[in-house]
């Protein structure tokens, strides 16, 4: 067995080994002398861009809580017309990046803009400056909370389509109203969740980038574009990455803190699915208003208005330079998601049929990767590119190589989640099985368990693909000069205050995402009907 175990953990420390080396140079930037820029970052600068960034993540995070929880337990709890539409489509905003969200609604609301032109033309009313201003912090808290609240929403509905039903109905068999059960029942028991979910969405609006610099705000991932594309200095740039750095893991610390040792369990293996509570009257308008509601502004709105755009500018874009940035989207996307799928599987599977603590240890290092902004990533990976290009002569910027290996260190967390979930239901003695009849253990995983991981593997791939295509920070700091992606696309029509003109490219950005976002959904829904065929 030790034999066979050498290849399994030499090319799990690798993989490791290559997602911890961007942080080296992020670390050891406080070695280098500091410049006069960093002594004025530091004095004067410093301090606004660690508030901003902490108000715009706490306000936001409740803010999600808060719809994102109450759409979970309206969905899960009541039924009313549409309510299996709408548990799925509710999902759906994940598909619009915050960004594209933020360019859309911030044109719409403009003195251009189709709400003002409205408000003039037909009430015959011209409204006062900035009482449609969104580009502001709040305007970022209503868009980050719009498109991010799915994170939130998705483990909590899961946590309480698969582990809350005998609980909550004991609570109702025992006279409490839902409402009561809500506070005393389903909030306690979805605590986890709900910040596991929380933290997920904290660390997308850390990284975010193109809706911080479209609206002005001062956080540090504009503070990291300013230092290294304003000012021209690398070390400062790398600085305040190892501050967000330092932010991120404060934050990662909390959540494992806050989420404790609880855990919720039944006796019995068998779990029913909940009474879901026929609404009437009131209660129904104000439940099919909420969900509506959250669906045509995370959703519906911005891409109505997308499609009227990229119908009405159509002349004026270069389609032969949108289609190339469409399959360079495409293929970097699917390479980048192949390889933190397989990834994810050595890693995994090493630490299933070799339990130990480095095993375990590699495992919980893969997933450091989506908890790192994804600036702080590319500056670190750009660093190392440009040394490696000094030392071997080699022009390793020009390789869009360079966007997959960066692409696989940020989301490789992403596939490892779904692997690990799939492994453990996959029966271990199958594996063993295997082995007894003389297979090793490399073809019993191509023979046995990749089959019975097809869904997890799927679902993996799918996801991570789903967030390369969105990604823009990273591509943006590592993308050779001649490549252009769909959301470099965008960001800069944005940036040259051509809304319109990105609609197209951004269309083509949420249909990518859509597509893996539906597709799971598929498969997740396949799995409920399979293990609750009664319901």
């Amino acid at each position: 067995m030790k034999l066979d175990r050498t290849p399994w953990l030499t090319v799990s420390v690798i993989i490791v080994s290559i997602m911890a080396l961007p942080l080296l140079p992020v670390l050891s930037s406080f070695a280098v002398p500091a410049t006069d820029t960093w002594a004025h970052i530091r004095d004067y600068l410093l301090l606004d861009y660690l508030r901003n960034s902490l108000v715009l993540v706490a306000t936001t995070v409740t803010a999600g809580i808060v719809l994102a929880s109450a759409l979970a337990w309206v969905v899960t709890a009541y039924d009313f017309p549409g309510r299996r539409f709408l548990a799925v489509a509710l999902v759906l905003p994940l598909a619009i990046p915050p960004y594209v969200g933020g360019y859309t609604y911030a044109a719409m609301v403009g003195y251009t803009g189709v709400i003002q032109v409205f408000c003039r033309e037909v009430l015959d009313w011209k409204p006062p400056p900035g009482l449609f201003d969104l580009q502001n912090m709040g305007g970022a808290i209503f868009i980050f909370t719009l498109f991010l609240y799915p994170y939130i929403y998705l483990v909590v509905r899961g946590f309480l389509d698969r582990h809350a039903n005998q609980l909550i109905e004991a609570s109702v068999m025992l006279g409490a109203s839902h409402l009561r059960t809500y506070w005393r029942v389903v909030v306690p028991l979805t605590r986890n969740a709900v910040i596991a979910g929380a933290t997920l969405m904290a660390f997308e609006v850390l990284s975010d980038y193109g809706l911080a610099s479209y609206f002005g705000i001062k956080v540090f991932t504009t503070a990291v574009f300013t230092s290294w594309l304003g000012y021209r200095d690398m070390n400062s740039a790398l600085r305040l990455a190892a501050i967000l750095l330092l932010v991120v893991t404060v934050l990662s610390v909390g959540e494992k803190a806050l989420r404790g040792a609880r855990s919720h369990s039944y006796a019995g293996t068998t779990v029913t699915p909940l009474r879901r509570r026929r609404l009437r009257g009131w209660p129904l308008a104000a439940v099919l208003l909420l969900c509506w509601t959250v669906l045509a502004l995370g959703l519906l709105i911005p891409l109505a208005q997308m499609i009227y755009w990229a119908v009405l500018s159509l002349p004026n874009i270069r389609l032969d330079g949108l289609f190339e940035a469409f399959f360079t989207s495409l293929w970097l996307g699917l390479a980048a998601a192949t390889l933190t799928t397989v990834c994810a599987l050595i890693v995994a599977q090493h630490q299933r049929l070799w339990p130990s603590r480095l095993s375990r240890l590699l495992a919980r290092l893969t997933v450091m990767g989506y908890s790192v902004p994804s600036t702080v990533i590319a500056l670190s990976v750009l660093s190392i590119v440009v040394w490696l290009s000094q030392k071997t002569g080699w022009n390793l910027l020009s390789t869009p190589a360079v966007v997959v290996v960066a692409y696989a260190i940020r989301y490789l967390a992403v596939s490892m989640q779904s692997v690990e979930s799939g492994l453990e239901r996959v029966n271990l003695r199958l594996h063993e099985s295997s082995r007894l009849l003389g297979r090793g253990p490399l073809a019993t995983t191509v023979r046995i368990d990749i089959p019975l991981l097809k869904t997890a593997l799927v679902g993996g791939f799918l996801l991570a693909f789903m967030d390369m295509v969105k990604e823009l920070p990273l591509v943006l700091i590592v993308r050779p000069f001649n490549l252009s992606t769909l959301s470099t696309r965008v960001f800069e029509y944005a940036y040259d205050e051509k809304i319109p003109e990105s609609s197209l490219a951004s269309l083509l950005i949420v249909i990518l995402a859509l597509i893996p976002i539906i597709t799971v959904l598929l498969f997740q829904s396949k799995e409920q009907s399979v293990e609750s065929p009664h319901e």
